[in-house]
């Protein structure tokens, strides 16, 4: 594995549940959540828990990108990019989440027996290559992230 590609599983692992340079991890984030106001939509109609489903939806099209299926597809703004989820008790919040661990680990598995030669390929069924997916995928995680910060935050008082 060379530099870049190890730049972009160090960024994954650093903005899911590392030490960011900007403060609280998405997981040490999502852990201080309770579940009573995940549901809540204060932000264009997107919950906490609709937002984290996002996240695990877009690792899913680079799972089945990596697999080779170029059938797969994430239409930007679909229902499949944003699904409706809701939220009913603790136990659903921890599966939520679960589900988004699971994600990662299956993202950085497969990327950590990549080398460098992935990022100029080609990903199945696009115009582009893996370079600016994997790349941007922690930038995604992290604007997402702010969301999440800021819809707990509205919920304080």
């Amino acid at each position: 594995m060379a530099a870049e590609l190890e730049h972009i599983i160090h960024n994954l692992k650093e903005c899911f549940d590392g030490k960011p340079w900007y403060g609280i991890s998405m997981m040490e984030k999502l852990n201080a959540i309770p579940c009573e106001i995940v549901n809540n939509e204060k932000y264009k109609s997107k919950s906490i828990a609709v937002l984290v489903q996002h996240v695990i939806n877009w690792r899913i099209f680079l799972l089945k990108k990596l697999d080779g299926d170029a059938d797969y597809d994430l239409k930007i703004d679909s229902p499949e990019d944003w699904s409706e989820v809701y939220v009913k008790d603790q136990q659903e919040w921890d599966a939520l989440k679960i589900k988004l661990v699971e994600s990662q680990e299956n993202l950085l598995g497969k990327l950590a027996v990549e080398t460098e030669e992935l990022l100029k390929k080609q990903v199945p069924g696009k115009k582009y290559t893996f370079l600016p997916i994997l790349t941007s995928i922690s930038q995604h995680d992290i604007y997402h992230l702010g969301q999440i910060a800021m819809l707990k935050a509205m919920h304080k008082g």
